[in-house]
């Protein structure tokens, strides 16, 4: 009897010393979030005396050496400037063998960032790995991994030069962060056991980015393991390292929102998964587009499970988030097909921004009213039970729900949101119809239901079937409205679609 006496009080301070551990490391990684500014300014800094070496640099060496200082900073920051730096790299490496190997090398690595998969494949084919530095050799085996683990999805007979170029790898340097992460995902593959939590705290971790990706590693490892709670630790410290590395592009804080909303963490996973958003388009990394949106639509399913009665919020996030993807799939398709005009490009990708953000914001705003609705909605149940019993809530529920008005507020939100980033879009519009049929807007900042399906195929949803399960509406009732469109515009027989797709 008297250890138990002393055995409960020692529990509840054991208890109390793991929460703190937890409450600690969300607290760096918060401090860190609320410095973003100032590691921004940092890294700022580091870029211009970067910049200035370049423009003081009397041989082109020296100006090489600067550029490949700027490429390791903007590969997790930029895209876009990590490429234009890379193509001067290549300018300017002339005969140099270690210039030039890790100048092909960075090369297919961006390729593979900007999602070129076969023209990442082709260049990493070419490159000479003859007297290859080790300096080139870790990003060209870094390069190879990914290259060829996206091509085996399709073609699997790629997955024996993955594991050919990770074994050449393990061999060169076993103690590298990625190497022996790497290294221990193709044994596990092969049906071999391997201690990756070993592996992966024995290495040599030369760089504070090293120490992010052993933090993130470790998280895979634990959350493969089902040791969520270290899982929860490792990817807080990777992200806290991700912040004060001022990198924008990044896979531990989102996975760290989705894992904390999968544990009822439901207020901490937005606020990150926010921040997540926002660095993903501030980085132009367009591969990540998807996996961020994939993660936080996974999110949005969990919470829908939970809140099975509110099918039609339901449809109006899934709705969001399709606009969203539906964007950014037209802003990776203008990108790729006019990557020869940067200035037209730049100009476009900016324009695709604002409406991405806008939806972005539109769809926030929805979930976070419906969500207090809801709440709203559960709270009066209680009360209704508490104070009148069942029979009164069983009348509450055959009462109209809330959710059904809320398809038209969805739609006023898009008219503004769309409004405000094209607002002489209807006379551009009225340009191309044939006088007596041109359109006015039912009242200031309101589109009618023709207007809203040339908005849809302003933003690239040119699919009718689309278009119709946006606007909640048959196929054939849209084809019948385009139809009516195109036969009174002054283009009837072809390009309708186009010209309003480039107004």
């Amino acid at each position: 009897m008297k250890n138990l006496v002393f055995a409960i009080p020692l529990l509840f301070l054991l208890i109390a010393a793991c929460s703190r551990r937890g409450n600690e490391h969300f607290a760096a990684l918060d401090r860190a979030i609320e410095l973003q500014d100032v590691y921004d300014l940092k890294y700022d800094s580091i870029q211009d005396s970067l910049r200035l070496v370049f423009s003081n640099a009397q041989s082109d060496s020296t100006k090489w050496e600067a550029l490949f200082g700027l490429e390791s900073f903007y590969f997790y920051h930029d895209i876009d400037s990590c490429y234009s730096t890379v193509m001067s790299m290549l300018n300017l490496c002339g005969d140099d063998i270690r210039q030039k190997s890790i100048s092909e090398c960075c090369y297919a690595n961006i390729l593979y960032k900007m999602d070129s998969i076969g023209t990442a494949l082709h260049c990493f084919r070419q490159i000479d790995t003859v007297a290859m530095p080790k300096e080139a050799l870790d990003i060209y085996c870094f390069a190879g991994y990914h290259i060829f683990g996206r091509m085996a999805h399709e073609h699997p007979e790629f997955d024996t030069e993955k594991r050919a170029i990770i074994d050449k790898w393990w061999k060169s340097d076993s103690t590298r962060i990625d190497c022996a992460y790497y290294y221990c995902v193709v044994q596990k593959q092969k049906g071999n056991k391997e201690d990756a939590v070993a592996r992966i705290r024995a290495c040599n971790l030369r760089t504070p980015n090293d120490t992010a990706k052993a933090n993130y590693f470790l998280a895979k490892e634990y959350l493969d393991m089902g040791e969520t709670d270290n899982a929860i630790y490792h990817f807080t410290k990777s992200a806290e390292c991700d912040m004060r590395l001022a990198a924008k592009a990044y896979n531990s804080l989102y996975e760290l929102a989705l894992l904390l909303f999968r544990n009822g963490d439901i207020e901490r996973a937005d606020r990150y998964m926010r921040i997540t958003l926002k660095d993903a388009y501030s980085s132009h990394y367009e591969s990540r587009y998807d996996d961020v949106i994939t993660s936080e639509l996974e999110i949005m399913n969990v919470l829908l499970e939970e809140q099975k009665e509110k099918r039609r919020a339901y449809i109006s996030m899934i709705m969001a988030f399709a606009l969203l993807l539906a964007v950014a799939i037209v802003s990776l398709i203008i990108v790729t097909r006019y990557s020869s005009r940067l200035d037209a490009s730049r100009r476009k990708l900016a324009e695709v921004s604002k409406i991405k953000d806008n939806f972005l914001a539109m769809y926030m705003e929805k979930c976070v009213d419906y969500l207090n609705k809801v709440d709203e909605y559960r709270s009066s149940l209680r009360r209704t039970m508490k104070q009148d019993g069942p029979e009164s809530v069983a009348a509450m529920l055959r009462r109209p729900s809330f959710a059904d008005g809320e398809f038209d507020g969805l739609l006023s939100h898009f008219d503004s949101a769309f409004l405000g980033i094209f607002p002489d879009f209807v006379d551009k519009v009225n340009l191309h119809m044939q006088e007596e049929y041109r359109m006015g807007m039912p009242s200031p900042g309101e589109l009618s239901t023709e207007l809203r399906i040339l908005a849809l195929i302003r933003m690239g949803i040119s699919k009718r079937m689309k278009i119709a399960k946006v606007l909640n509406m048959s196929v054939t009732t849209v084809y019948s409205y385009h139809t009516n469109l195109q036969k009174h515009s002054l283009h009837p027989h072809s390009g309708f679609d186009s010209i309003i797709a480039n107004l």
